[in-house]
């Protein structure tokens, strides 16, 4: 049964019901709005003329529901899409300001406010300052636009006092905004990374699994899982301590980081072994190359400065997803693959697609 809110995948469906709530305040600005043009606050459009604009304007407040249902929204830096959201608040709402008449439009500049409050938790300082600046000059312009075609309905001096009073009402509730919205990545950063490699945690990257496989699930992309082991990592720590072993850990990770794609993800998956995920990847065909660069990056790492004698090599096992099969099936075959790389002499690749 089809649903405007994704089931298999949480994020998703977080950015789905985010969607829904801010149409809903479309929808309340609408009736705001009609409300406005029936008791004739509403200046040279009159109720139905209103009532198409906002109808037109509802259609275009779905255009992020959608992308998010298709899952196109995916393929931004800003899978949330707020601040296209925020954008098409504030234009919104400086339409609204532009048809009111003088009397209630003091009031609309406050809803510019709550457009912000949608940015709470998402975006930062550096994010909103466009935005604000995006408002200002709407309201502004609007302002400008109405005195030009109809000066008697503008007041100039009570309109340059409410556009300085919406650019500091705006800015401050930024600050505030992003400053909750730090305080929130803050805790998630503790939540979903491991406490001494700073990649993801065992948790956040089966989290991270399970929604690669609702994606690939409905798309038909496979995605590629990769373990990886240190070879003889217990030498490490028999030799020079744990301290010089959680330092191996902590390059190795890093150097992990640095040689995948952007949008590949890595995690912790115990002791010396770790998980990459490699998207849109078969690991058979096109994501070879990118798990034998691992390999060979890690041959090339050296820690001078605890011996020049470590030298550490990796096994990896790697599988490719496959749509509507578990995420325990793949995990089996990269771990056989892992046991076949360790057993055949170890600093190897295996990649396996069957049992």
């Amino acid at each position: 049964m089809f649903s405007i809110v994704p089931k298999d995948d949480r994020h998703q469906a977080l950015r789905a019901r985010r969607s829904v709530i801010a149409i809903s305040g479309y929808a309340v600005l609408a009736c705001c709005s009609l409300a406005m043009g029936y008791f004739g606050f509403a200046r040279g459009i009159g109720f139905w003329g209103m009532a198409c604009l906002w109808a037109v304007l509802l259609l275009i407040s779905a255009v992020p529901l959608l992308l998010i249902v298709t899952g196109v929204n995916r393929r931004f830096k800003d899978p949330s899409l707020t601040i296209f959201q925020i954008s098409l608040g504030i234009l919104f709402v400086t339409i609204m300001g532009y048809f009111t008449v003088s009397e209630i439009r003091g009031v609309i500049t406050v809803v510019y406010i709550l457009v912000f409050v949608f940015g709470t938790f998402r975006l930062r300082m550096r994010d909103f300052l466009p935005l604000v600046a995006f408002a200002v000059l709407m309201y502004g312009g609007a302002m400008l636009a109405l005195h030009r075609f109809h000066p008697g309905a503008v007041d100039v001096n009570l309109e340059v006092m409410r556009t300085v009073i919406l650019l500091l009402a705006l800015l401050w509730i930024s600050f505030l905004a992003s400053y909750i919205a730090n305080l929130r990545r803050r805790v998630k950063h503790l939540a979903s990374y491991d406490a001494l490699t700073n990649i993801y945690n065992r948790r956040e990257i089966f989290e991270i699994l399970e929604r690669e496989k609702a994606f690939s699930d409905r798309s038909g992309i496979p995605f590629s899982l990769c373990i990886l082991d240190i070879d003889d990592f217990k030498k490490v720590n028999d030799t020079y301590g744990h301290q010089a072993g959680d330092e191996v850990l902590k390059r190795f990770a890093a150097a992990l980081k640095k040689n995948i794609r952007t949008e590949d993800y890595v995690g912790r998956y115990g002791g010396e072994e770790f998980l990459v995920i490699l998207v849109n990847n078969d690991c058979l065909k096109n994501s070879k190359k990118c798990i034998l660069r691992l390999l060979e990056m890690t041959q090339s790492l050296t820690f001078p400065d605890i011996d020049e004698a470590i030298h550490i090599t990796v096994s990896i096992g790697a599988s490719s997803y496959f749509p509507c099969e578990s995420i325990d099936d793949v995990i089996a075959r990269a771990d056989a693959a892992l046991y076949e790389a360790k057993g055949s002499g170890k600093n190897m690749v295996v990649c396996k697609n069957t049992i």
